[in-house]
């Protein structure tokens, strides 16, 4: 007798017993369970049978039948499906055919198995996630992972963690057109498990007090980073200027006359991010490239480890290095071609090491430019037309940009939590609401009839505790008219969906009736981010715009 014919004899005889196993009343289609259950408890039995007659071992048996419910990827009209690996792990990628104007979902999902079975290509695994994508709109990667007996703990869990932290590359992101911060992580049954504890190693961690949760996010994007390549048109060197790290972009071309000087100071809300990011390396070495120009791109210290004013000072330090008469010979810069330029956190410490320079005696060399890629500029009011229009959109939703702001200043949950009601300015400070009342400061398009609410004023103490929130250097919004004058050439970009917009539009009107020449770019169709986003048309769209600022004005 064949093994085939012993086993379809084996299974219908023991699906037969187990068939009558009775189920509670209000179990909902019943007989589906039964048959369910009778299947599992057949297949089970038979495993333990041919375990203990030496055919095979119990986990090869329960393998082969897994595998006989295992698909191929097939597209369909809906959805592309691929099998690939990130990180040498394998994947089902399932991603919808139909064309999407802003960045998608994307779900991870583990399946289960007991952490020694099945696959992302199970039958209806492979179905959910079709239909997942499908009707999401959403990027959904299958993981599979190493299995026991062969493999056991951590391998499982180190396998799921691994391609979840190569997904979350901004490179990856990018390539698959999906919103950093609409991701979801999702299993079943083991699936679950490993679900939950690579959720609990970004979130929980925090609150379990083993880790800050922007320590783990920065663990996280560290897998962004880049190692310093030169290639056949920019050479690429990391140094330090006065002790600060920075990455000197220079072009290969020779040059027939001095050239422009750039300093960069990247986003990342003061809390993540570095020069060595893909996405800001990439940048960074197209702004040398195009514009025959030396960019230096610098890090500086970040939260929660260190919190204001050690970032604005070690961006100010290394700026003021790079301005000496001797290194801008070192590296070929005109001293009267020299500017400054940042995205988010990064345009924030652009617009205050700029106005830090005017009264600085000690720096003989000034700027000629400041170019504030949607920056972040004023700490009083979290409730501007922007941030009510745009508190849940994608990117930066505002509870997440009052976390950043919060850590910026203290890992204090109180002071995010007054920052977030908008209750954390004193009234011994009211006369700083001048600088930022939207009402009398944006133009009528950007108020849509909004309604301007008077401040509730906050806590003294919280002032107290953590002045620096007030401070010029991180808000310099808050700078009057007088401090103003005499800042450089000045480009802005302003995007319409991100809360940082009135941030921008308002430092525009006050600069222009300073008498400071602004050049306002705002893009109606942006996002936060979108310069990183080189695979959106608004992210090329802005990078030309921005270049294109800076070949005729530095």
């Amino acid at each position: 007798m064949g093994l085939k014919t012993l086993c379809l004899g084996m299974f219908c005889v023991i699906f037969v017993s187990h068939i009558y196993t009775p189920l509670p009343a209000n179990i909902e289609e019943s007989w589906k369970v039964m048959v369910l259950d009778t299947i599992a408890k057949t297949c089970t039995f038979m495993a333990i049978c041919f375990e203990n007659i030496g055919i095979m071992r119990y986990e090869e048996f329960i393998s082969m039948i897994f595998h006989l419910d295992y698909t191929e990827p097939q597209s369909d009209e809906y959805v592309t499906v691929t099998d690939t690996t990130f990180v040498d792990i394998p994947v089902r990628l399932y991603v919808p055919k139909r064309k999407s104007e802003t960045p998608r979902r994307a779900v991870i999902y583990i399946h289960g198995g007991a952490f020694c079975f099945g696959s992302f290509k199970q039958t209806a695994l492979d179905f959910l996630n079709r239909w997942t994508a499908k009707t999401l709109d959403a990027v959904v990667i299958g993981v599979d992972y190493r299995l026991a007996p062969q493999h056991h703990f951590p391998a499982q869990f180190e396998d799921c963690l691994t391609v979840v932290k190569y997904f979350l590359q901004d490179k990856i992101l990018t390539k698959y057109r999906v919103d950093p911060t609409r991701i979801c992580i999702s299993g079943d049954s083991s699936g679950g498990a490993l679900t939950a504890a690579v959720t609990q190693k970004a979130l929980f961690a925090e609150y379990l007090g083993i880790n800050d949760f922007m320590n783990t996010v920065k663990f996280l994007t560290s897998f962004q980073e880049v190692p310093p390549t030169s290639d056949e048109n920019v050479t690429v060197t990391e140094t330090t200027f006065n002790n600060i790290p920075v990455r000197v972009y220079v072009p290969k071309r020779k040059a027939k006359t001095l050239r422009r000087g750039l300093f960069f100071i990247h986003g990342g809300g003061w809390c993540l991010g570095s020069a060595a990011w893909f996405s800001y390396d990439l940048l960074s070495r197209r702004t040398a490239d195009q514009l025959d120009t030396v960019v230096v791109s610098t890090n500086y210290r970040l939260a929660p480890e260190y919190h204001f004013p050690i970032q604005f000072e070690d961006v100010y330090d290394a700026l003021k290095w790079f301005l000496r008469q001797d290194v801008l010979e070192k590296y070929g810069v005109d001293p009267e071609r020299v500017g400054v330029s940042g995205d988010s956190a990064g345009g924030n410490l652009a617009a205050a090491v700029a106005q830090e320079l005017i009264k600085d005696p000690d720096v003989k060399i000034k700027l000629k430019t400041q170019s504030l890629i949607y920056p972040a500029l004023q700490t009083l009011d979290m409730d501007l037309p922007s941030y009510r229009e745009n508190a849940q959109f994608p990117i930066l939703p505002k509870s997440f940009m009052v976390r950043l702001w919060s850590e910026y200043f203290t890992t204090d949950g109180s002071f995010e939590k007054a920052m977030l009601l908008n209750q954390h300015v004193p009234v011994e400070s009211s006369h700083l609401f001048k600088f930022t009342n939207w009402s009398s400061l944006l133009p009528d398009k950007f108020k849509k009839g909004h309604v301007y609410n008077t401040p509730t004023y906050g806590s003294s103490e919280l002032a107290k505790k953590y002045p620096g929130f007030l401070d010029v250097r991180a808000a310099p919004l808050l700078a009057d008219d007088a401090q103003l004058r005499g800042l450089p050439l000045t480009y802005i970009v302003t995007c319409q969906y991100d809360v940082l917009r009135d941030d921008g539009v308002m430092y525009v009107t006050r600069l222009r009736n300073a008498g400071v020449q602004v050049t306002h770019n705002h893009i109606e169709d942006g996002f936060h981010g979108a310069l990183s986003y080189n695979g959106f048309k608004t992210g090329y769209r802005v990078e030309k715009q921005y270049f294109s600022w800076l070949r005729e004005n530095l």
